[in-house]
Protein backbone atom coordinates (compact mmCIF):
# COMPACT_ATOMS: atom_id res chain seq x y z
CA UNK A 1 0.00 0.00 0.00
CA UNK A 2 1.17 3.29 -1.19
CA UNK A 3 2.29 6.47 1.42
CA UNK A 4 -1.05 8.68 1.77
CA UNK A 5 0.50 12.48 1.96
CA UNK A 6 -1.40 13.78 4.22
CA UNK A 7 1.39 15.54 6.14
CA UNK A 8 3.84 17.06 4.22
CA UNK A 9 6.46 15.28 5.97
CA UNK A 10 9.24 17.22 3.90
CA UNK A 11 8.29 20.28 4.21
CA UNK A 12 11.12 22.66 5.00
CA UNK A 13 10.16 22.75 8.35
CA UNK A 14 12.33 19.30 8.00
CA UNK A 15 15.59 21.63 8.29
CA UNK A 16 14.66 22.42 11.94
CA UNK A 17 14.11 18.74 12.97
CA UNK A 18 17.66 17.74 11.23
CA UNK A 19 19.19 20.70 12.77
CA UNK A 20 18.03 19.89 16.09
CA UNK A 21 18.66 16.21 15.69
CA UNK A 22 22.23 17.23 14.75
CA UNK A 23 22.94 19.14 17.79
CA UNK A 24 21.71 16.76 20.20
CA UNK A 25 24.02 14.03 18.89
CA UNK A 26 27.06 16.92 18.85
CA UNK A 27 26.39 17.50 22.44
CA UNK A 28 26.02 13.59 23.49
CA UNK A 29 29.18 12.95 21.94
CA UNK A 30 31.09 15.97 23.10
CA UNK A 31 30.41 14.07 26.50
CA UNK A 32 32.50 11.09 24.96
CA UNK A 33 34.95 11.40 22.51
CA UNK A 34 38.27 13.07 23.23
CA UNK A 35 36.84 16.77 23.83
CA UNK A 36 37.35 18.83 27.14
CA UNK A 37 34.12 20.12 27.68
CA UNK A 38 30.37 19.78 26.33
CA UNK A 39 29.54 22.26 23.67
CA UNK A 40 28.38 25.81 25.55
CA UNK A 41 24.90 27.51 25.98
CA UNK A 42 25.93 30.10 23.77
CA UNK A 43 25.99 27.40 20.54
CA UNK A 44 22.99 26.03 21.81
CA UNK A 45 21.13 29.82 21.75
CA UNK A 46 22.49 30.81 18.83
CA UNK A 47 21.61 27.45 16.78
CA UNK A 48 17.86 28.09 18.57
CA UNK A 49 17.88 31.21 17.12
CA UNK A 50 18.90 30.34 13.44
CA UNK A 51 16.22 28.22 13.55
CA UNK A 52 13.60 30.39 14.76
CA UNK A 53 14.61 33.28 11.88
CA UNK A 54 14.36 29.96 9.43
CA UNK A 55 10.70 29.18 10.54
CA UNK A 56 9.56 32.65 10.70
CA UNK A 57 11.73 33.01 6.94
CA UNK A 58 9.05 29.98 5.57
CA UNK A 59 5.95 31.45 7.45
CA UNK A 60 6.39 34.70 5.46
CA UNK A 61 6.79 32.92 2.51
CA UNK A 62 4.30 30.15 2.51
CA UNK A 63 1.52 32.98 4.34
CA UNK A 64 2.52 36.82 2.22
CA UNK A 65 3.23 35.11 -1.25
CA UNK A 66 1.11 33.60 -3.39
CA UNK A 67 2.44 31.13 -6.09
CA UNK A 68 0.43 27.88 -7.06
CA UNK A 69 1.69 25.70 -9.59
CA UNK A 70 5.13 25.28 -11.17
CA UNK A 71 6.11 25.32 -14.76
CA UNK A 72 7.27 21.88 -16.87
CA UNK A 73 9.09 21.87 -19.43
CA UNK A 74 8.04 19.62 -22.72
CA UNK A 75 11.42 19.35 -24.50
CA UNK A 76 12.83 17.87 -21.14
CA UNK A 77 12.06 14.64 -22.44
CA UNK A 78 12.63 10.96 -21.13
CA UNK A 79 15.22 9.78 -23.73
CA UNK A 80 16.85 13.01 -22.99
CA UNK A 81 16.83 12.38 -19.44
CA UNK A 82 17.93 9.10 -19.53
CA UNK A 83 20.70 9.58 -21.80
CA UNK A 84 21.88 12.40 -19.67
CA UNK A 85 21.63 10.77 -16.78
CA UNK A 86 23.92 7.75 -18.27
CA UNK A 87 26.25 10.28 -19.31
CA UNK A 88 26.69 11.54 -15.74
CA UNK A 89 27.73 7.77 -14.60
CA UNK A 90 30.09 7.04 -17.90
CA UNK A 91 31.97 10.14 -16.23
CA UNK A 92 32.30 9.37 -12.99
CA UNK A 93 33.55 6.10 -13.90
CA UNK A 94 36.09 7.73 -16.04
CA UNK A 95 36.80 9.80 -13.02
CA UNK A 96 37.69 6.84 -11.31
CA UNK A 97 39.82 5.28 -13.84
CA UNK A 98 41.65 8.46 -14.26
CA UNK A 99 42.40 8.51 -10.50
CA UNK A 100 44.09 5.43 -10.80
CA UNK A 101 41.91 3.49 -7.75
CA UNK A 102 38.94 3.03 -5.59
CA UNK A 103 39.03 6.77 -3.55
CA UNK A 104 36.88 4.83 -0.66
CA UNK A 105 39.69 3.16 -0.15
CA UNK A 106 42.67 5.40 -0.57
CA UNK A 107 42.88 8.93 1.30
CA UNK A 108 45.32 9.82 -1.17
CA UNK A 109 42.85 9.10 -4.30
CA UNK A 110 39.45 10.83 -1.60
CA UNK A 111 41.64 13.92 -1.51
CA UNK A 112 42.18 14.48 -5.19
CA UNK A 113 38.41 12.59 -6.20
CA UNK A 114 36.44 15.65 -6.51
CA UNK A 115 37.51 16.81 -9.94
CA UNK A 116 36.32 18.97 -12.76
CA UNK A 117 35.01 15.53 -14.13
CA UNK A 118 33.31 14.93 -10.53
CA UNK A 119 32.10 18.35 -10.73
CA UNK A 120 30.25 17.92 -13.82
CA UNK A 121 28.91 14.24 -13.21
CA UNK A 122 27.43 14.68 -10.11
CA UNK A 123 25.12 17.21 -10.62
CA UNK A 124 24.13 16.16 -13.49
CA UNK A 125 23.35 12.52 -12.61
CA UNK A 126 21.76 14.28 -9.04
CA UNK A 127 19.60 16.66 -11.14
CA UNK A 128 18.77 14.49 -14.48
CA UNK A 129 17.86 11.24 -11.85
CA UNK A 130 15.50 13.49 -9.78
CA UNK A 131 13.53 14.54 -13.12
CA UNK A 132 13.38 11.38 -14.78
CA UNK A 133 11.51 10.01 -11.78
CA UNK A 134 8.82 13.60 -11.40
CA UNK A 135 8.21 13.36 -15.03
CA UNK A 136 8.20 9.46 -16.30
CA UNK A 137 7.99 7.42 -13.15
CA UNK A 138 9.13 3.47 -13.71
CA UNK A 139 10.21 0.57 -11.29
CA UNK A 140 13.51 0.41 -13.99
CA UNK A 141 14.88 3.49 -13.21
CA UNK A 142 15.12 2.46 -9.16
CA UNK A 143 18.05 0.40 -10.80
CA UNK A 144 19.36 3.54 -12.19
CA UNK A 145 19.34 5.28 -8.52
CA UNK A 146 21.35 2.18 -7.14
CA UNK A 147 24.00 2.56 -9.91
CA UNK A 148 23.90 6.23 -9.03
CA UNK A 149 24.71 5.86 -5.15
CA UNK A 150 27.36 3.12 -5.61
CA UNK A 151 29.51 4.40 -8.22
CA UNK A 152 29.33 7.79 -6.52
CA UNK A 153 29.84 6.31 -3.46
CA UNK A 154 33.37 5.10 -5.06
CA UNK A 155 34.39 8.76 -4.00
CA UNK A 156 34.29 8.40 -0.58
CA UNK A 157 32.39 10.88 0.10
CA UNK A 158 29.02 10.17 2.15
CA UNK A 159 27.16 13.64 1.11
CA UNK A 160 26.93 11.95 -2.47
CA UNK A 161 25.21 9.01 -1.49
CA UNK A 162 23.29 10.75 0.67
CA UNK A 163 22.44 13.62 -2.15
CA UNK A 164 21.15 10.65 -4.50
CA UNK A 165 19.54 8.28 -2.09
CA UNK A 166 17.91 11.14 0.01
CA UNK A 167 16.63 13.37 -2.76
CA UNK A 168 15.19 10.16 -4.97
CA UNK A 169 13.19 8.97 -1.78
CA UNK A 170 11.44 12.45 -1.65
CA UNK A 171 10.93 12.59 -4.88
CA UNK A 172 9.16 9.41 -4.70
CA UNK A 173 7.46 10.45 -1.58
CA UNK A 174 6.11 13.07 -3.11
CA UNK A 175 4.99 10.86 -6.54
CA UNK A 176 3.00 8.75 -3.63
CA UNK A 177 5.02 6.02 -4.66
CA UNK A 178 6.53 5.24 -1.38
CA UNK A 179 5.43 1.34 -0.71
CA UNK A 180 6.11 -0.43 2.30
CA UNK A 181 8.95 -2.32 1.26
CA UNK A 182 10.82 0.29 -1.22
CA UNK A 183 10.17 2.80 1.88
CA UNK A 184 11.99 0.14 4.07
CA UNK A 185 14.77 -0.58 1.15
CA UNK A 186 15.38 3.27 0.87
CA UNK A 187 15.82 3.61 4.47
CA UNK A 188 18.05 0.47 4.69
CA UNK A 189 19.93 1.63 2.22
CA UNK A 190 20.89 5.57 2.96
CA UNK A 191 21.42 4.40 6.78
CA UNK A 192 24.02 1.78 6.08
CA UNK A 193 25.42 3.83 3.17
CA UNK A 194 26.28 6.55 5.15
CA UNK A 195 27.81 4.28 7.96
CA UNK A 196 29.49 2.33 4.98
CA UNK A 197 31.20 5.35 2.96
CA UNK A 198 32.06 7.21 6.61
CA UNK A 199 33.51 4.38 8.03
CA UNK A 200 35.74 2.62 5.41
CA UNK A 201 36.86 5.99 4.21
CA UNK A 202 37.93 7.05 7.97
CA UNK A 203 39.53 3.98 7.89
CA UNK A 204 41.52 4.46 5.03
CA UNK A 205 42.64 7.67 6.73
CA UNK A 206 46.88 7.23 7.07
CA UNK A 207 47.63 9.28 9.76
CA UNK A 208 45.08 7.75 11.86
CA UNK A 209 45.56 6.16 15.22
CA UNK A 210 42.13 5.73 16.88
CA UNK A 211 39.40 3.87 16.33
CA UNK A 212 35.54 4.48 16.78
CA UNK A 213 32.83 1.59 15.19
CA UNK A 214 30.46 3.36 12.42
CA UNK A 215 27.47 4.50 15.64
CA UNK A 216 30.61 6.48 17.37
CA UNK A 217 31.42 8.02 14.36
CA UNK A 218 28.03 9.75 13.23
CA UNK A 219 28.34 11.39 17.01
CA UNK A 220 31.85 12.11 17.02
CA UNK A 221 31.99 13.94 13.72
CA UNK A 222 28.31 15.99 15.09
CA UNK A 223 30.83 16.34 18.42
CA UNK A 224 33.68 17.64 16.28
CA UNK A 225 31.55 20.06 13.19
CA UNK A 226 29.68 21.71 16.48
CA UNK A 227 32.89 22.39 18.56
CA UNK A 228 34.29 24.03 15.09
CA UNK A 229 30.88 26.30 15.39
CA UNK A 230 31.91 26.96 19.49
CA UNK A 231 35.41 28.40 18.03
CA UNK A 232 33.68 30.48 15.48
CA UNK A 233 31.33 32.49 17.10
CA UNK A 234 34.20 34.21 18.82
CA UNK A 235 35.97 35.09 15.85
CA UNK A 236 31.75 36.55 14.39
CA UNK A 237 32.28 39.13 11.32
CA UNK A 238 36.40 39.23 11.15
CA UNK A 239 36.67 37.59 7.89
CA UNK A 240 34.82 40.37 5.98
CA UNK A 241 33.17 37.49 3.42
CA UNK A 242 36.11 36.25 2.81
CA UNK A 243 34.83 32.59 2.91
CA UNK A 244 31.83 34.21 0.38
CA UNK A 245 34.23 35.16 -2.18
CA UNK A 246 36.21 31.92 -2.03
CA UNK A 247 33.00 30.04 -2.80
CA UNK A 248 32.24 31.97 -5.84
CA UNK A 249 36.16 32.09 -6.93
CA UNK A 250 39.05 29.79 -6.28
CA UNK A 251 40.38 28.04 -2.98
CA UNK A 252 39.11 25.93 -0.24
CA UNK A 253 36.84 27.88 1.92
CA UNK A 254 36.79 24.68 4.20
CA UNK A 255 40.81 24.01 4.53
CA UNK A 256 40.44 28.57 4.85
CA UNK A 257 38.60 27.75 8.33
CA UNK A 258 40.66 25.17 9.45
CA UNK A 259 43.21 27.37 8.95
CA UNK A 260 41.83 30.42 10.40
CA UNK A 261 39.81 28.85 13.37
CA UNK A 262 41.86 25.64 14.35
CA UNK A 263 45.35 26.95 12.87
CA UNK A 264 45.73 23.79 10.79
CA UNK A 265 46.39 23.00 7.26
CA UNK A 266 43.01 20.66 7.47
CA UNK A 267 39.73 20.73 5.72
CA UNK A 268 36.88 20.96 8.39
CA UNK A 269 33.22 21.08 8.31
CA UNK A 270 31.72 24.13 9.97
CA UNK A 271 27.88 23.44 10.29
CA UNK A 272 25.41 25.43 8.21
CA UNK A 273 25.80 28.61 10.19
CA UNK A 274 30.23 28.58 10.41
CA UNK A 275 30.77 30.20 7.16
CA UNK A 276 27.65 33.10 7.22
CA UNK A 277 28.64 33.48 11.04
CA UNK A 278 32.45 34.05 10.42
CA UNK A 279 32.54 36.03 7.40
CA UNK A 280 29.21 38.49 8.67
CA UNK A 281 28.32 37.60 12.10
CA UNK A 282 24.44 37.74 13.58
CA UNK A 283 23.31 39.57 10.74
CA UNK A 284 25.17 37.61 7.70
CA UNK A 285 22.96 34.43 9.89
CA UNK A 286 19.98 36.24 10.23
CA UNK A 287 19.65 37.04 6.56
CA UNK A 288 21.30 33.67 5.11
CA UNK A 289 19.00 31.49 7.20
CA UNK A 290 15.98 33.80 6.38
CA UNK A 291 16.73 33.92 2.92
CA UNK A 292 16.49 29.66 2.90
CA UNK A 293 13.77 29.16 5.09
CA UNK A 294 11.31 31.29 2.24
CA UNK A 295 13.37 29.76 -0.57
CA UNK A 296 12.44 26.45 0.41
CA UNK A 297 9.11 27.56 1.12
CA UNK A 298 8.48 28.97 -2.28
CA UNK A 299 10.11 26.18 -3.40
CA UNK A 300 7.55 23.78 -1.53
CA UNK A 301 4.81 25.45 -2.87
CA UNK A 302 5.69 24.50 -6.40
CA UNK A 303 5.86 21.06 -6.24
CA UNK A 304 4.57 19.69 -9.21
CA UNK A 305 6.31 17.95 -12.33
CA UNK A 306 9.70 18.64 -12.46
CA UNK A 307 9.17 21.24 -9.23
CA UNK A 308 9.00 17.72 -7.67
CA UNK A 309 12.37 16.85 -8.55
CA UNK A 310 13.78 20.63 -8.31
CA UNK A 311 12.52 20.88 -4.39
CA UNK A 312 14.14 17.26 -3.59
CA UNK A 313 17.34 17.84 -4.61
CA UNK A 314 17.68 21.32 -2.85
CA UNK A 315 16.03 20.21 -0.17
CA UNK A 316 18.31 16.98 0.56
CA UNK A 317 21.22 19.50 -0.19
CA UNK A 318 20.37 22.04 2.16
CA UNK A 319 19.76 19.03 4.86
CA UNK A 320 23.71 18.00 4.56
CA UNK A 321 24.87 21.26 4.67
CA UNK A 322 23.20 20.98 8.64
CA UNK A 323 27.03 19.21 8.74
CA UNK A 324 29.06 20.46 5.71
CA UNK A 325 28.67 24.28 5.57
CA UNK A 326 26.78 26.31 2.38
CA UNK A 327 30.42 26.40 0.69
CA UNK A 328 29.59 24.18 -2.38
CA UNK A 329 29.58 26.31 -5.76
CA UNK A 330 28.02 23.11 -7.33
CA UNK A 331 24.96 23.34 -4.58
CA UNK A 332 24.43 27.01 -5.05
CA UNK A 333 24.56 26.62 -8.52
CA UNK A 334 21.76 24.55 -7.74
CA UNK A 335 19.34 26.81 -5.77
CA UNK A 336 20.49 28.92 -9.15
CA UNK A 337 18.29 26.32 -10.56
CA UNK A 338 15.39 26.62 -8.38
CA UNK A 339 15.70 30.86 -8.41
CA UNK A 340 15.30 30.52 -12.02
CA UNK A 341 12.11 28.30 -11.86
CA UNK A 342 10.35 30.28 -8.95
CA UNK A 343 11.23 33.41 -11.09
CA UNK A 344 9.43 31.52 -13.95
CA UNK A 345 6.75 30.29 -12.06
CA UNK A 346 6.23 34.12 -10.25
CA UNK A 347 6.13 35.46 -13.98
CA UNK A 348 3.52 32.93 -15.45
CA UNK A 349 1.30 33.76 -12.24
CA UNK A 350 0.73 37.01 -13.74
Amino acid sequence: MNMKNKLDFFNPIILVVGILAFLAMGYIGSFNYRFEDPLKTEVILTIIFACIVFIAGYFIANKKISIEKGQDFNFLNEKLLVGLTIIALILQALNLVLLGGIPLFNSTLKANATTNIWRIAYPLFLIMINLILAKYYNRKYLLLILAGALIFGLNGYRTSVLGILGSSFITLYYLDKISRKIGIAFIALIVIGLMAVGYIASQSIATQHWTLNPLELIFYRAAFTLEVFEKIIPLAGTTHGHILSMIFSSGSPRTFVGNYVLHYDVCLTSTLFGPAMLDFGYIGLTIQMLFMGAFLGLLNKLKKGIGIGIYSIILTHTIIWIETGPTDIMIWFLYLIGLVYIVISLKNRE
